[in-house]
């Protein structure tokens, strides 16, 4: 028996030896090359830990429910519930004031958060304030026509429906918290007639209307007297819950407590205004100053708000306690937000941190090269002068050598200019380009320079009435001119609509240090249709902006490049009708003005416009195609057709024969021409699309089967190719060979891009983000539409081509973010680096997550594990060899010239 436990003792130590070795073969690269950030939207509710404030918990219009830290604003958990606002969006959020002493209704299972989401059904939850633990559930569906206009308050622990129908009654039901039973064999039905949805609020177990010139006010939980009215001096615009503490609205100008309908505050400056254990906190906002003050006394000023919160400052929650040294003063933990989704620690007059939730709605990014360094200036101005003599060519060498050292010694004697903020920064270009700034648009307005390396926030700007255009076009962000033309710095430009007016607006700003150029702001005097860049660039490298307005008139920024315009090509797009109309611009050199002429028109959206435009998908600006053609198995080519002028068009409507129709059209956006359509019946959306080079792949969900597909379509022009210089959609184009194929997929995709290098050398492959949170590299050759069943193996080994099978298979080691779940993936952006075999992808959504891809493998970098020293060796001892066989020989020829 001993030596039985003895051997037992000895294997198991084995084993704990074997298995403590078993490590992730790339364990040591993870964060090295990718970053993530977690973040959880704009806040709807918020409140303190009632024992000690060390965390919020928070609510947010992206159905996320969440704890934020105090101390430093890490999120501590977080829930993200479901995206449709029939089940996920959080209506009602308590916490409890005391979490120790407070149970559920049989007291045996204590909660500290309820919630309740949606409301086709609504779900009722209470959760663990300190790990998020879910500790119960329920749900009640509604049988009436408009169970979204719900309400929900809590007392004692039971959670009251409150259902109005407007100007005619109010449904109350009574359920126990934690167990949803209803305390009433049926609802109370209050009759209201008086009740108005624009005017009516409701604050704990008070409904409140305006009517007029009085105030209403109906106790729910009263069973006698339940009414009762307030004379206001004039009709009142505005009503409005008070945040903080309950049973307080604001009414016009008047802070008015619904316990005794008495006016506690005049707020005549129309400050934010919150309560808390009947402190009435108010927020003064002006000029970048925040001053916060209760019964005329200051408790939290700051003087030099940064500009991230310069923007409707307003308290979410507080927690306050009387000083010390001062027991008539308050000392208060402020949680604020702003309009933008900001969101921000204020304690003891200092801001302790700042989250940018404005991240989570992101409508456009642009990867930008960074700028040069002094060093690196210095040589591209030395090479630009290519008409420079010799002489002069040796002297500017010198003298910038000269430089280079003078600056090296003065910065060692702290004697040098100061750095520019790119070198404060760290935003200086790397050998590869791998270092790049990211310029981040959101829908709220708010511009963001990201640091792709580090993920760190170098700037950040306010566009204060941007919004986007009709016809859910958000507005645009465009690159004038990159960091290539030294020494002028890059520019970028937004185009979007005056929130008041409707009129364009304009922005131009340096990308890689966020400052405004020239005017900064240009408000545009008419309504934009139509806006893109220029092919050509002008005068210092930049590319003009062309803008059409909604009356077809061109306009032209800056005036100097309207000549460009001359034969352009552009399409307009209405997605409800589904008519698409092409323009040519053509420019008269006498009024020096430019005329759109219209070329064609499709109309997709059938006789009875059922079909809409959901997609559509062109091709990227950028993008170079390396190989013209794909080699057969007879050694012929198979040339692709690579035409620079067509998109992809989806459109989806209702059929009377199939239930639901989607169809993919590719037209030629210059002469109008449909060269390619396709019809999926009994098939919907969401639709996911990508289009490279001659190639186009797409997701929708087959209602028939009731499943995820993938349709990859490829088009060729034969075995001759027309012309290898230069397409041009006049001349009666070849009609295209197209191959198609479709595969079944397991998995819901949230979003398709391709991969992009500056050569387009490297093998092509698909990202796709799945609502799972992974983000999966697809190789083309598994998505190649020439995948046949019935060819034979023999030539399909030839061509390299793999075998079909209907089925997509899922590779977990494909996952480029393995266990960095993306939650609520939005859309991928991927740019070039410096490196032929390397991409650059930034992944969005609800977090941000940024990495690199090398569909061909580094081929254009030597591995990590290459012998150093072996080589330097080998070099070193041939060096040597060289030389004394050198020697060697000068003697031998010498010896034989004696002979």
């Amino acid at each position: 028996m001993g030596k039985l436990t003895s051997y037992s003792v000895v294997i198991f130590v084995i084993l704990n030896l074997i298995i403590s070795q078993c490590n992730a073969l790339y364990e040591d690269q993870i964060g090295l090359f990718d970053w993530r950030k977690k973040f959880v939207g704009k806040i709807k509710f918020g409140h303190f830990d009632a024992t000690n404030a060390d965390k919020a918990i928070i609510a947010t219009d992206e159905n996320v429910l969440a704890a934020i830290s105090s101390k430093n604003g890490d999120i501590l958990w977080r829930k993200v519930f479901e995206k449709e606002n029939t089940r996920g969006e959080i209506k009602f959020l308590h916490v409890t004031k005391n979490s120790k002493s407070v149970t559920s209704y049989n007291e045996q299972n204590p909660f500290d958060v309820i919630t309740v989401n949606g409301y086709n059904p609504i779900l009722f939850r209470g959760w663990d304030m300190n790990n998020g633990n879910l500790i119960w559930e329920w749900a009640i569906t509604p049988t009436t026509t408009n169970p979204e206009e719900s309400m929900f308050f809590f007392n004692e622990f039971n959670i009251y429906h409150v259902l109005p129908v407007w100007n005619s009654h109010i449904e109350v039901t009574e359920y126990h918290a934690s167990t949803g039973q209803p305390t009433k064999s049926t609802s109370s039905m209050i009759s209201a007639g008086w009740i108005n949805k624009d005017r009516c609020v409701l604050s704990s177990q008070y409904f409140a209307c305006v009517v007029k010139e009085q105030l209403l006010v109906l106790d729910l939980l009263a069973e006698t007297n339940n009414i009762r009215t307030k004379a206001l001096e004039s009709p009142a615009t505005l009503i409005k819950v008070l945040r903080g503490q309950d049973n307080y609205i604001q009414v016009g100008r008047q802070v008015i407590s619904l316990d005794d309908l008495k006016i506690v505050f005049e707020n005549r400056d129309d400050d934010e205004v919150y309560i808390e254990n009947s402190n009435i906190l108010k927020l003064t906002q002006s000029n970048k100053n925040l001053k916060i003050t209760s019964d005329e006394q200051e408790v939290t000023e700051l003087n030099d708000l940064p500009e991230t919160l310069d923007n409707n400052l307003q308290i979410i929650t507080s927690k306050c306690k009387p000083k010390r040294e001062n027991p008539n003063q308050l000392a208060c933990r402020l949680l604020v937000s702003t309009d933008d989704g900001a969101l921000a620690l204020i304690q003891q007059g200092k801001i302790k941190w700042i989250r940018e939730e404005a991240l989570t709605k992101i409508t456009a990014v642009e990867f930008l090269e960074l700028s040069l360094s002094d060093a690196q200036g210095a040589m591209e101005e030395e090479l630009n002068n290519a008409d420079a003599d010799i002489l002069s060519s040796m002297y500017r060498r010198l003298h910038s050598q000269y430089s280079t050292v003078k600056n090296i010694v003065l910065q060692v004697l702290g004697l040098g200019a100061p750095p520019s903020f790119s070198q404060r920064a760290g935003l200086v270009r790397d050998d590869f380009g791998l270092h790049k700034m990211m310029v981040i648009m959101t829908q709220s307005g708010k511009l963001f320079g990201i640091d792709n390396v580090s993920g760190k926030q170098h700037w950040v700007k306010i566009l204060k009435n941007f919004e986007g255009f009709a016809n859910g076009q958000s507005a645009k962000l465009l690159i004038q001119r990159t960091s290539k033309y030294y020494p002028h710095p890059a520019q970028c430009a937004i185009i979007a609509k005056d929130k008041n007016t409707g009129n364009g607006i304009l922005y131009q700003f340096n990308p890689i240090s966020g400052q405004s150029i020239d005017k900064g702001v240009m408000n545009l005097n008419f309504k934009i249709q139509y806006a893109s860049l220029l092919h050509e660039q002008g005068e210092n490298f930049l590319r003009g902006i062309l803008l059409v307005d909604d009356k077809n008139n061109v306009h032209v920024l800056p005036e100097t490049s309207l000549k460009q315009v001359d034969g352009f090509f552009l399409y307009t797009v209405n997605k409800p009708s589904g008519i698409l109309t092409g323009f040519l611009l053509q420019y008269d050199e006498k009024t020096n003005t430019a005329n759109m002429m219209p070329t064609w028109t499709v109309n997709l959206g059938g006789t009875d416009n059922e079909q809409k435009i959901t997609h559509i998908a062109s091709k990227n600006a950028i993008e170079r195609v390396h190989s013209q053609g794909r080699v057969l198995a007879d050694r012929s080519v198979l040339y692709k057709y690579i035409n620079p002028n067509l998109i992809a068009v989806v459109t989806e409507g209702p059929d009377s024969i199939h239930k639901y129709i989607l169809n993919v059209y590719l037209i030629d956006v210059v002469s109008g021409a449909v060269v390619f359509s396709m019809s999926h019946r009994r098939a919907k959306g969401p639709v996911k699309i990508v289009h490279s080079e001659n190639w186009l792949v797409y997701s929708f969900y087959n209602e028939k089967i009731r499943r995820n597909e993938i349709t990859s379509i490829e088009l060729y022009e034969g075995k001759v190719q027309t012309n290898s210089t230069t397409w041009s959609s006049l001349n009666s184009p070849p009609v295209p060979l197209v191959e198609r194929q479709t595969y079944i997929f397991s998995s819901t995709i949230a979003a398709l891009r391709e991969t992009i290098t500056e050569k387009g050398i490297t093998n092509k492959h698909v990202l796709m983000g799945l609502e799972t949170g992974s983000v999966l590299e697809m190789p083309w050759m598994l998505l190649d539409p020439r995948r046949q069943s019935m060819v034979p193996p023999e030539k399909q080994r030839e061509e390299g081509i793999i075998p079909y099978i209907p089925e997509l298979v899922v590779q977990h080691e494909n996952i480029i973010n393995y266990n960095q779940t993306i939650a609520r993936i939005n859309g991928i952006y991927t740019a070039p680096s410096g490196l032929e075999s390397t991409c650059l992808v930034l992944v969005y959504g609800l977090d941000l997550f940024v990495t690199r891809v090398s569909p061909s493998k580094t081929f254009d970098l030597l591995k990590e594990d290459f012998d150093y020293f072996l080589i330097s060796t080998v070099l070193i001892g041939l060096i040597t060899a060289s030389y004394v066989v050198k020697h060697l020989a000068a003697k031998k020829t010498i010896k034989q010239a004696w002979k």
